[in-house]
Order: structure tokens, then sequence, then C-alpha cells
């Protein structure tokens, strides 16, 4: 924001500059009406109808481009609510596929279980 009030300054530094330098008066006709002015301010209503053109012109694409944005943020927020029950309820199964298993003492018993056969009488 202070990087834009320092440039507007300096826009409005080089305006009053350049009003003062061309201060000559100059009669603008158009059809039946007719306009006596500075040269300045004739050259500064030009440039400000220009801006207004021009903003007028991208409006229709800067409300597209919010009302995408708009929509992709709401469809964010959908998705990080539904990956986040997602993850809840792979949790929520872990949780219970951890319950079901034996413990791991038993696991180990069963793993390690070794048959010895029984000794036999040869003589």
């Amino acid at each position: 924001m202070q990087i834009f009030l320092f440039f507007a300054l300096i826009i409005a530094v080089l305006a009053v500059f350049f009003a003062l330098q061309n201060s000559d008066p100059v009669t603008i006709k158009f059809a039946v009406w007719e306009f006596d002015s500075s040269l300045a301010f004739v050259l500064l209503l030009a440039l400000l109808a220009g801006a207004l053109i021009s903003f007028f012109f991208s409006l229709p694409s800067n409300l597209r481009a919010r009302w995408t944005i708009r929509q992709q943020r709401k469809k964010l927020n959908e998705n990080e609510t539904s990956l986040a029950q997602v993850k809840a309820r792979l949790e929520e199964t872990e949780n219970k596929m951890l319950a079901q298993q034996p413990p791991p003492e038993e696991k180990a018993k069963e793993a390690v279980e070794i048959v010895v056969p029984e000794p036999t009488d040869q003589k």
C-alpha cells in the first residue's frame, strides 16, 4: 500500500508540473458543442476518459476471474473437509484392525513354536 501511495504522489507531482508548463488556452469543438480550457486540463481529461474506458472494458474479465476464484475456494474447502473425513475414517479403521490383532507376544509364540519329535527307543 505504501508503494502505491508513493507512486501516486510522484504521478501527482508530475501532473502539477505538466499543468504549469501547458497552461495555453485551447478550444475543443465537437459537433455543435464548444469548450475552452487549458491544454493541461484537456489532456488530463482525455487521460481520465481513457482510464475509465479501459476500466469498464476490463471489468467483465475481472468479475469472471473473481467468480472463478470464489468457486475454486469453495471447492477447495469442500475437498479439505472431505479429506479430513476420509483421514478420520482411515484412522478409525486402522484402530479397529489393531484391536482385532493378537498381542505381539502371542504372535511370536505361534510363529516360533517348534515341534520336537519324541525320542523313540531303538536298540
